[in-house]
C-alpha cells in the first residue's frame, strides 16, 4: 500500500541530497513551491504525468519513488511496486476527479451569483426596490442549495441535495406564495406536488444504493415508480382544478414508460445470465 507521508519523505531526502531547494524542485517541473511542499508533507502527491521526470531530477527509478526507498541489493519488491503504482493512479485520478469538481461548483456558484446582482441591480433601476426579483433571487438560491453538494461532491453529494431539497421546498413555495397572488392555489397544488416528487428522489436514491452497479435495473425500478406518482400527481390536480383523473394521453404515457422499464428489466436479466 502506497504511503503518501514515506513519499513525501524521501522527496525531501533525495531534494536535500541534490542540494535542490523547494523553489528549484517546482521551476525544473513548472509546478509552485507549494506543491512540492505539499508532497514532502504527504498532504498531496505529485501527478502521474511528473513522475518520471522527477524521479529523473532526484536521481532515482520511478519504482524507488512510488515505494518510498531505494532498491536494496536484492530489488525490488515487484508486487509492492505494482501495488503502490496502481495506487498511485487511484490518488491521482481522485484528485483531478475533485480539482474538477471545484471548478464546476465554483463556476455554478459564480453564475448563482451573478444573476442575484444582475436581478438585484435590474429591480432597484425600474422599480426602486425589490419586487419580483424576490421571485428570481429566491428561485437562485433555492437552486444553488440544492444543486451545490452534487456538484461539489460528486455522487457522495447526491445525499446532501436530497436533504436540502427536503428541507428547503416548502419555505420556497411560501415565499413564492407571498409574492404571487394565486388565491393559495400555489401552495394547494405545490405541496402535494413536491411532497410527491421529494419521495420519488428518495426512493430513486434508495434504489439506485441498493443496486449498487446494476443500473438497468435501477433504470427499470425508476420508470416503474413514474406509474404511481402521475397517478398521485393526477388525482392531486383533479381535486384541486378538476382535470380529468385519466385520460387517453396518460394511458398512452403510461404504457410507453411500462414498456421501457420491461425492456430494461429484460436487458439487465440477460446481462445478468452472461
Amino acid at each position: 500500500m502506497m504511503n503518501s507521508k514515506k513519499l513525501g519523505q524521501f522527496i525531501a531526502e533525495l531534494r536535500k541530497a541534490h542540494n535542490l531547494t523547494q523553489r528549484h524542485l517546482a521551476d525544473s517541473l513548472s509546478v509552485t513551491d507549494k506543491a512540492v511542499s505539499k508532497w514532502e508533507r504527504g498532504l498531496s502527491c505529485p501527478d502521474i504525468g511528473l513522475l518520471s521526470p522527477l524521479a529523473a531530477l532526484l536521481g532515482v527509478t520511478v519504482g524507488e519513488l512510488l515505494n518510498g526507498e531505494r532498491e536494496g541489493a536484492e530489488g525490488a519488491d515487484v508486487d509492492e511496486t505494482v501495488d503502490n503504482a496502481l495506487q498511485y493512479a487511484k490518488a491521482s485520478i481522485k484528485v483531478r476527479q475533485t480539482s474538477v469538481l471545484n471548478t464546476i461548483a465554483a463556476v455554478f456558484s459564480a453564475v448563482m451569483l451573478l444573476g442575484v446582482v444582475t436581478c438585484s441591480i435590474c429591480d432597484l433601476a425600474i422599480t426602486g426596490g425589490f419586487t419580483w426579483s424576490v421571485i428570481s433571487i429566491s428561485s437562485i438560491a433555492f437552486c444553488w442549495l440544492i444543486f451545490f453538494p452534487a456538484l461539489k461532491l460528486g455522487p457522495r453529494g447526491a445525499f446532501w441535495s436530497l436533504v436540502a431539497l427536503s428541507v428547503l421546498v416548502v419555505p420556497y413555495l411560501a415565499v413564492l406564495n407571498s409574492t404571487v397572488e394565486t388565491d393559495g392555489m400555489l401552495l394547494r397544488i405545490g405541496l402535494p406536488m413536491s411532497a410527491v416528487g421529494v419521495c420519488y428522489l428518495w426512493a430513486d436514491y434508495a434504489v439506485t444504493k441498493l443496486v449498487k452497479g446494476r443500473y438497468l435495473l435501477a433504470g427499470a425500478v425508476s420508470l416503474f415508480l413514474v406509474i404511481p406518482v402521475q397517478l398521485i400527481v393526477n388525482g392531486v390536480l383533479s381535486g384541486v382544478i378538476g382535470e380529468a383523473f385519466f385520460d387517453v394521453w396518460d394511458a398512452m404515457s403510461t404504457a410507453i414508460v411500462a414498456a421501457c422499464g420491461l425492456a430494461l428489466l429484460v436487458w439487465d436479466r440477460a446481462r445478468k445470465k452472461k
